[in-house]
């Protein structure tokens, strides 16, 4: 028995001392969504990897359940209550990081970036794609050109079509109809609704196999696409973002969108000859019946028209590339960039999220910790091997970009990853070398600027309301946003 009582408290003495070690090991807090992106780290296993030779620090991966939104609200919560349980690092957009700036708890990255021990070497960060390092600097007026953020799970807009489809309506020369400009769209659409129209499409998808207990084997359903024309469910085109629609048409037309003198101070500028011209040309689209969004569809994403064959192309996210893909009509996908109004504005929106540092009651110590797995995340190992595993992101260095891992990735991709393979392609051969990246500066209220453009664009493609007086109503709503 006393033999027992001595091995027990041995081994609680064995535990304690394991326990105050992990106890008094720095702590890492790094605050991220559910789903895609919690999958992937999860699978990674970053904070295991990261804590094999950093065993002096301890990552703690907080999973929010719900949005980006939801992370942001919970994030501006902790910061002010000073909850010392807010996360170290949280990933964003500059919008938030705004938010959290105006707070006083978001931390200038630039002095750890500068660091001689800890930070990046000149070669280093020049080896992070130019624009995605752009968008997370303007948050101090007297450091215009200091870091907040760096990027993490970046993607953007692309073309995704029906390629099956193309090649059934146009044989042989069907690449060629694959629209570049948004002339050619309205173009090629005309020549999808002539098309289908006449039943080019009528005989492909099978609804309804032969039926085994018929006599008449010549039953089999097929999907009648023309019928979907005759009800007007049917339009070649859809864009998925209202939001981002709105904003990169009105920069493909020369417009502009928004200004900021501060992150504290920005205007909302898009009530302008040109923004007003894009609108009033995707209206005309519309009517013509090229040019639709989801609602039109009857649908909440345009990706569900086109797996009904209610449309053949949509302007959707990277990061939601398979989404297209059906389960029950049998079809291959194509990917290609974004159409364009003139060669000299090819501009694409830049999406996907940044990692920011939170100082709230943080110590020294604490915040080098999360320095440290910051920047191992952002290795062009990991930031590879993060966007091979989610599949529809980008590598936010170019060096990953070019990694064996990569290429082979991008040139021999498993069927599961085929589509988000193609969406990468796109970004490597066209985004980063003739599109022009684009993403408007953060301040304080621009989230709600940009719902209202949004707004905007439904109202006016599917409630059919007059342009001029849609962008005067928006003046009146956002009064305190408008330049004087």
């Amino acid at each position: 028995m006393k033999k027992f009582i001595l091995l027990l408290v041995a081994l609680l003495f064995t535990f304690t001392l394991v326990s105050c070690k992990k106890d008094d090991r720095t702590v890492v807090r790094f605050a991220i969504i559910s789903g895609q992106i919690s999958t992937a780290v999860k699978n990674l296993k970053f904070e295991e990897k990261f804590e094999e030779v950093n065993p002096d620090i301890n990552v703690e991966i907080i999973t929010i359940e719900g949005n980006y939104d939801t992370l942001r609200t919970q994030a501006i919560m902790e910061i002010n209550t000073g909850s010392k349980t807010a996360p170290s690092l949280v990933i964003g957009y500059p919008d938030h990081f705004a938010e959290y700036y105006g707070g006083g708890a978001l931390v200038n990255l630039q002095t750890f970036i500068d660091d001689p021990e800890h930070g990046f070497s000149t070669a280093e960060l020049n080896d992070f794609i130019d624009s995605y390092l752009q968008e997370n600097r303007g948050f101090s007026s007297s450091k215009p050109n200091d870091l907040f953020g760096l990027p993490f799970n970046k993607s953007s807009e692309v073309l995704i079509y029906n390629k099956t489809a193309f090649e059934v309506l146009f044989g042989e020369g069907w690449e060629d109809k694959v629209p570049v400009t948004w002339d050619e769209l309205a173009a090629v659409s005309q020549e999808i609704i002539d098309l289908v129209g006449k039943g080019k499409l009528d005989t492909h998808w099978v609804i309804t196999a032969d039926n085994p207990d018929t006599t008449d084997k010549d039953e089999t359903e097929y999907l009648i696409v023309s019928d979907y024309l005759k009800a007007k469910k049917f339009a070649p085109f859809g864009y998925d973002s209202s939001g981002n629609g709105f904003i990169t048409l009105t920069r493909q037309w020369g417009g502009k969108y928004t200004e900021r003198d501060s992150v504290a101070k920005g205007y909302a500028v898009f009530n302008n000859t040109e923004a007003r011209q894009m609108m009033t040309d995707v209206k005309k689209m519309h009517t013509d019946g090229y040019f639709n969004l989801a609602a039109n569809f009857g649908a909440n994403y345009c990706s569900d028209a086109l797996k009904a064959i209610q449309c053949l192309m949509t302007v959707g996210s990277t990061a939601g590339v398979r989404y297209n893909e059906s389960g029950d009509y049998d079809y291959d996908l194509g990917v290609a960039p974004i159409p364009y109004k003139t060669e000299d504005k090819k501009y694409v929106i830049q999406q996907g999220t940044n990692i920011a540092m939170l100082d709230v009651n943080k110590t020294e110590e604490e915040k080098l910790a999360a320095w440290k797995f910051l920047k191992f995340l952002l290795t062009p190992e990991n930031t590879a091997a993060f966007a091979m595993e989610t599949g529809g992101y980008f590598p936010v260095r170019k060096s990953a970009f070019v990694s064996d891992a990569y290429q082979e990735y991008l040139t021999n991709p498993s069927d599961e990853k085929a589509a988000y393979s193609l969406a990468a392609s796109v970004a490597q051969n066209f985004y980063i070398t003739t599109y022009s990246y684009f993403v408007d500066p953060a301040f304080i209220g621009s989230s709600r600027i940009r719902q209202e453009v949004g707004s905007i664009f439904d109202d006016v493609i599917v409630n059919g309301e007059d342009v001029t007086e849609r962008f005067n109503e928006a003046d009146d709503t956002l009064y305190s946003y408008l330049k004087r």
